[in-house]
């Protein structure tokens, strides 16, 4: 069970004595005036939480008044009021060089070193809780009789110098305003032969105190110890022998009754009642944070990740408590308190004020907030209903989450019209802004990537899981749809067309796919699966005939009935089974569909019988009975030895064809949209040379219906230019094949 509570009243303003910058390091003594009420203090009993800034921010440190923030990315340090909850950057891209500095209560020290603020000999004072013009201490201007004033550290806005007189002995000053210069103490309880000391400036200093670090003795004899240094009477006092190993002097951590301090490797923490030589020693993971309360040790084991505060009693006895769920960054608060930027399941995301509770445990109060929830919450998908790839290359699939220190993990599953379902999990999802987790969709396949993704309805199932551990996992589902103009080849759905190829003997078809050419080159034959157990005498092509977004296929067996077989929209079985059409179809000599020659939207069927006559068989997108009455095109068609339908080929609405005359002369009859054609006008001769032309339709996806051309082993690519006079680019692209066929369609 968490030690939390919400914070109930707003946080005092509180009045301090400042100071002006002066020149030559002079000061002068402003008379401190009580704080003026902040805003609502009228209504200071209502529930009023500061805001903190959203996203990866640390807290360094803080007051009463107020704390102060680090953008890690910008390196930005703010200082936050809680009695309004305005928010003030005092510095502001510390990696351009604009100086070190260090924070402690309300107040910020800048030093006039890029690097170092111990290097500093100008330090810039600037009290945030009291609004007030900043004070500048030059420390040159007070160094007389060969002295070297270092600064060393603050605490509660009093500078901790070391001064280096020119005997070589060092002692320490507290530097506080005064009149036309700073007022000096001197530091009582010193080592005599010490050679330096420093204020453990990362969480080694609490309200009127400070943990320091002391190097004493000859260089070849060196000894160190860690002391508090008192304020209010400028006395160290508390000293501790540091144990070898253990001597890391830039962080520690300090309380009324107990000291703590880490190794320089950082994976080991000893802890101890101020004074005593007798200090517990414990190893501790890397990247380790904590903090005293009271006689208590508080601490995560958070590094890039967030992990729970727990608090233990210094002495190790007993049970450790859970303080926060998680936790990023912790630093000295007021009054011996820490102040941790976490969460809670239940008080939520923001930063919390640990201290020492009425019975002795300490206990975490909510003082600002994200506004964000610990737990893990869903926000909901950003994903288009509709996502036409014909008009897009690719889409962005966002889930939104709360946090995004989550393991998200979806899965992606669509049924295909043959009943089986193509399913990929895609796990281990990537930040997409700041608020939510995903991938770019280039529009490929899923399950088969380097091939158009087909149309149809997807299923999506999302499931994110927090990094650490604090709270349930949550999941969502969802659907949207894929959009692809159905074209003449196209049986599985995905916008590009496939071949059948039939083996010698008749018996079998192989689906084939054609794969765009890249760097230059022409399309490429892959041939993928056998389809056996079909004997027909004529195969065709015939376009989407039933109304479902993909291409079918009609065939004549022995007997002349013809057969449907309808496109499945599936890559493993692009074809249905089949369904009878009628018989009596053996009259033709010539079949050819795809193109809508009557203009009503839906795939026709054109037919030569063996007296020369153009039929057209009107499509009625009904599966049971897929052509209409015939109707007569014309005569004179015996001239011909093969036709194709290519479906708009010139450009105009309507559906148009091709034919080769016997002499090898192709020849184009542009569609009307009534079912007749205008007069031919010739292609071109050279024509004869080919077994079979296929109306193959896109197949370099420019919009334009382009035609397959087989002579035995070769086959051709003429590439669509959508101009009636000249429809194919000069120069076809080519490619030898293995298929082993004797039929393409």
């Amino acid at each position: 069970m968490n030690s939390t509570r919400t914070r109930g009243r707003r946080l005092a303003a509180v009045a301090v004595t400042i100071v002006l910058a002066a020149t030559g390091g002079a000061l002068t003594t402003l008379q401190a005036t009580a704080a003026p009420a902040g805003p609502g203090a009228a209504q200071e009993d209502q529930q009023t939480i500061a805001p903190y800034p959203k996203g990866y921010v640390d807290v360094i440190g803080g007051g009463s008044a107020g704390f102060f923030t680090r953008t890690p990315q910008t390196r930005t340090v703010s200082w936050t009021r809680y009695a309004d909850g305005v928010t003030t950057p005092v510095i502001e891209g510390l990696h351009t060089g604009t100086g070190a500095y260090a924070v402690s209560s309300d107040v910020l020290v800048r030093g006039d070193h890029a690097n170092s603020l111990l290097a500093s000999r100008v330090l810039t004072v600037r009290d945030l809780a009291a609004g007030a013009q900043p004070y500048v201490v030059d420390l040159a201007s007070l160094e007389k009789d060969g002295a070297a004033y270092d600064y060393v550290g603050v605490v509660d806005g009093t500078l901790v110098v070391a001064v280096r007189k020119a005997d070589g002995t060092v002692d320490g000053r507290l530097l506080v305003p005064g009149p036309g210069r700073p007022q000096e103490r001197v530091i009582t309880g010193l080592p005599g032969d010490q050679a330096g000391f420093t204020v453990v400036q990362q969480g080694g200093t609490m309200s009127g105190s400070a943990l320091l670090y002391v190097s004493a003795g000859p260089v070849d004899a060196r000894r160190s110890t860690r002391a508090v240094l008192d304020l209010a009477s400028a006395t160290v006092t508390d000293a501790v022998p540091v144990r070898a190993g253990l001597d890391h002097r830039l962080s520690g951590a300090l309380s009324a009754s107990h000291v703590a301090w880490s190794g320089p490797d950082l994976t080991h923490l000893a802890v101890g009642r101020r004074g005593s030589d007798s200090m517990r020693l414990t190893t501790v993971p890397s990247y380790y944070k904590y903090g005293l309360v009271g006689d208590w040790l508080v601490s995560s084991a958070a590094g890039e990740n967030w992990s729970p505060l727990l608090a233990e009693r210094a002495d190790g006895s007993g049970s450790s408590v859970r303080i926060l769920d998680r936790v990023k960054t912790l630093a000295p608060g007021p009054d011996g308190s820490l102040l941790v930027r976490g969460g809670t399941i239940a008080h939520g995301e923001g930063l919390y004020r640990v201290t020492a509770g009425a019975e002795g445990a300490p206990v975490a109060e909510l003082v600002a907030t994200t506004g964000e929830p610990t737990a893990l919450v869903f926000g909901g998908a950003d994903i288009p209903a509709t996502i036409d790839l014909d008009r897009q290359d690719g889409v962005d699939l966002r889930w939104r989450l709360s946090r995004q220190d989550a393991h998200a993990n979806v899965t992606i599953t669509r049924r295909t019209g043959s009943g089986r379902v193509d399913s990929v999990e895609f796990r281990g999802l990537k930040a997409m802004g700041d608020d939510a987790v995903g991938f770019h969709w280039n529009g490929e396949d899923l399950v088969a990537p380097g091939r158009p993704a087909p149309g149809g309805t997807y299923t999506w199932t999302f499931e994110a899981k927090p990094r650490d551990g604090v709270g349930e996992p949550v999941r969502a589902s969802g659907t949207f749809t894929v959009r692809r103009a159905p074209g003449l080849h196209d049986y599985d759905g995905n916008g590009a067309p496939e071949l059948f190829a039939r083996k010698p003997g008749g018996g079998t078809f192989t689906s084939v796919d054609i794969v765009p050419g890249t760097d230059g080159t022409g399309p490429a034959l892959r041939e993928k699966r056998a389809i056996a157990g079909y004997a027909y005498d004529r195969v065709e092509s015939s376009g989407d005939l039933t109304g479902a977004p993909v291409a079918d296929l009609v065939a004549r067996d022995a007997s002349g009935v013809l057969w449907l077989h309808r496109g499945s929209g599936d890559r493993h079985r692009p074809l249905l089974d089949p369904v009878r059409v009628g018989g009596g179809w053996n009259t033709y000599d010539l079949l050819a569909g795809g193109s809508d020659v009557t203009g009503d939207g839906r795939a026709d069927l054109v037919a030569t019988d063996r007296a020369g006559v153009l039929w057209a068989y009107p499509g009625t997108g009904n599966a049971t009975a897929p052509f209409g009455a015939r109707k007569r095109v014309g005569g004179g068609w015996g001239i011909y030895n093969d036709v194709t339908a290519t479906g708009n080929l010139a450009g105009g609405p309507a559906g148009d064809l091709l034919a080769r005359d016997r002499a090898g002369v192709l020849w184009l009859y542009l569609g009307k949209g009534d079912g007749t054609f205008a007069p031919r006008t010739r292609v071109g001769g050279g024509w004869g040379g080919f077994e079979e032309t296929v109306a193959i339709g896109d197949v370099n996806f420019d919009g334009r219906q382009d035609l397959l051309a087989r002579a035995g082993s070769v086959v051709s690519y003429y590439l669509g230019s959508g101009d009636w006079k000249a429809p194919f680019r000069a120069g076809p692209e080519r490619e030898y094949t293995t298929l082993g066929t004797d039929r393409v369609f």
